[in-house]
């Protein structure tokens, strides 16, 4: 087999763990308010195809679950959200196992309006 076939058969095989674990959490986010457990038995699974054919979460799912114990979060329930204004940033703490994630973001500016009328 060639250089290029590995490497084309490699970029399908990442293609299709990341498509499963897109997947994999849009099933966690269904079944939560079911079964918790198998919630967080989809974020395992998730997590391992990542970690199996080295493909990154997307920023939008890297939020979904705790990254020490593989939870999946709601807010309120597996998790507790903060705002801090200064730096400005969101603290997430797992409900289970008390990691806190630290995730920064900017604020919006306030508009300067064109009719100022003094």
């Amino acid at each position: 087999m060639s250089r290029r076939a590995i490497q084309e058969r490699k970029a399908e095989h990442k293609r299709i763990a990341a498509e499963r674990m897109e997947h994999l959490l849009e099933l966690a986010e269904e079944i939560f308010g079911r079964r918790p457990e198998l919630a967080d038995r989809y974020v395992q699974l998730a997590w391992r195809l990542a970690t199996r054919y080295n493909v990154r979460f997307p920023p939008h799912l890297k939020r979904k679950f705790c990254r020490r114990c593989k939870s999946f979060w709601v807010p309120s329930v597996t998790c507790r959200v903060r705002t801090c204004p200064h730096p400005p940033r969101v603290i997430i703490t797992c409900l289970r196992c008390g990691k806190i994630t630290r995730l920064p973001y900017k604020q919006k500016r306030a508009r300067a309006s064109g009719n100022n009328v003094n």
